[in-house]
């Protein structure tokens, strides 16, 4: 997948100008969502800030250019990555709200360490492309401290499917539907087989004399909607909504519900609306059982469809190493005649004390050559590929000044018995081509548990 668009987002950080805080770590939602709705005509983003990881939901409409099942299903599909080439549209708004980001993180007064983008597709998909920075990292690229090639691959960027978005689709399209159709179409679509009396009721339907409207009497509006699996195609959805007088008369009213929604023929549906206020009555019903009290002690564990993670350095270390990795294993020539396939994991480990884990999935070519032997020790071929994730990680954290852990351990798949640990102090010594990494490294074996 291309990410051009980098590029073109980093000479906006370059040419923009030294400015004092504008900015208070109080403002920095209303900042960014203004900023991108009258400078770039973007609405609905969401912001927030999770320890110092500073998190924005960038909703899209589209966000591929080709239909992936209308792709997949014409056989017409020889390019995967053409298949998940960004549209222009996309590319635009993802430059926009990022450099929006950079300008925000420029000039404030609080302590942001890590930026964090979801772009996801609401529409179709439910695809997303995730950006992960580091903060000092845009100020270092704007000095030239970092070359622009550097910076790019500090930008940790993936992409996943985001469940929750097409779990909460439905829901929020009923809503809408609420505000939008009529009596008749809103029984058609969700409630042919209830007594009109028990929905019309619950959803402003009747008048004040007992009739049924065919337009409602509120005007509805999703504050917060959360989901929990119950089976593999079942989950249930919580939605908190403000439904407000449409004529304007008299007070809004908050509300929630509980949703049961399936997943038939590709395409999620709801099964079964409830009322929070009678949960408790009809709760038997369900196909899993909850209570009122359950559900609202637990809802800050469900799913949400922007989710900000509370970054660390460490983390994030271990995430881009990783990238890295992958990147640098599959343009390896020897990597590629030597290993059949080659899977590598960084993790960085909190704790006393902190430290690092090398996870290599590395299964020969030659079927007759073993990783390791105890009488041959690691196989050479092992070694090259542990020397350049090992080279990797010492330029990176030394390219960060990241000191707060102790060793770096190598696990290897086709050697489970055994871990190799190198301490940070002859890493160092490995860095400044001191010693080799044979000679540096400790084994031990593993204790099963």
């Amino acid at each position: 997948m291309s990410f051009v668009f980098l590029a073109l987002w980093m000479t906006g950080i370059l040419i923009s100008g030294c400015t004092p805080p504008s900015y208070s770590g109080d403002d920095l939602k209303r900042a960014v969502i203004e900023i991108t709705r009258k400078e770039y005509g973007i609405e609905n983003c969401d912001v927030k800030v999770v320890g110092t990881t500073f998190g924005v939901f960038l909703p899209l409409s589209q966000l591929f250019s080709m239909d992936f099942k209308e792709a997949i299903l014409s056989g017409q599909v020889t390019d995967m990555e053409q298949l998940f080439q960004p549209t222009e549209e996309a590319i635009d708004k993802i430059e926009d709200v990022l450099f929006s980001m950079s300008r925000v993180i420029l000039s404030t007064d609080r302590k942001i360490d890590f930026y964090f983008l979801q772009a996801t597709d609401i529409e179709k998909t439910g695809m997303e492309i995730n950006f992960i920075g580091h903060s000092d990292d845009i100020k270092r690229v704007r000095f030239w401290d970092i070359p622009r090639s550097e910076y790019r691959k500090r930008i940790i960027h993936e992409m996943q499917l985001n469940r929750p978005v097409l779990w909460h689709r439905p829901v929020k399209q009923f809503f809408n539907d609420l505000n939008e159709k009529t009596r008749s179409e809103l029984k058609l679509l969700y409630f042919k087989n209830l007594d009109d009396a028990k929905w019309e009721e619950e959803f402003f339907l009747t008048s004040k004399m007992g009739a049924s409207d065919e337009k409602g009497a509120r005007i509805w509006e999703v504050i917060d909607v959360r989901s929990l699996p119950v089976e593999d195609r079942e989950v249930v959805v919580y939605a908190k909504v403000n439904a407000r007088p449409r004529d304007g008369q008299g007070a809004p009213q908050v509300l929630d519900y509980l949703f049961q929604i399936s997943a038939r023929g590709g395409e999620e549906k709801i099964d079964r609306i409830t009322p929070m206020s009678v949960l408790d009555q009809t709760s038997a019903d369900l196909d899993a059982p909850m209570t009122r009290d359950m559900i609202y002690s637990s809802l800050e564990r469900w799913d949400e469809e922007f989710s900000v993670p509370d970054m660390t350095l460490g983390e994030f270390l271990a995430m881009q190493l990783s990238r890295r990795m992958q990147m640098a294993f599959s343009q390896d020539e020897r990597v590629y005649n030597t290993f059949s396939e080659i899977k590598a994991v960084f993790q960085h480990v909190e704790g006393d004390p902190g430290h690092f884990i090398f996870h290599m999935t590395a299964p020969l070519k030659d079927i007759r050559q073993k990783a390791y032997t105890l009488d041959q020790g690691v196989n050479e071929d092992v070694i090259y590929a542990w020397n350049l994730a090992t080279r990797e990680f010492v330029n990176v954290l030394r390219g960060y000044g990241f000191k707060d852990w102790e060793f770096l351990s190598f696990s290897l798949t086709q050697a489970p018995s055994y871990t190799w640990t190198a301490n940070q102090q002859d890493l160092e010594l490995y860095r400044r081509m001191k010693k080799p990494l044979q000679d540096i490294l400790t084994l031990t074996p593993q204790v099963a548990s």
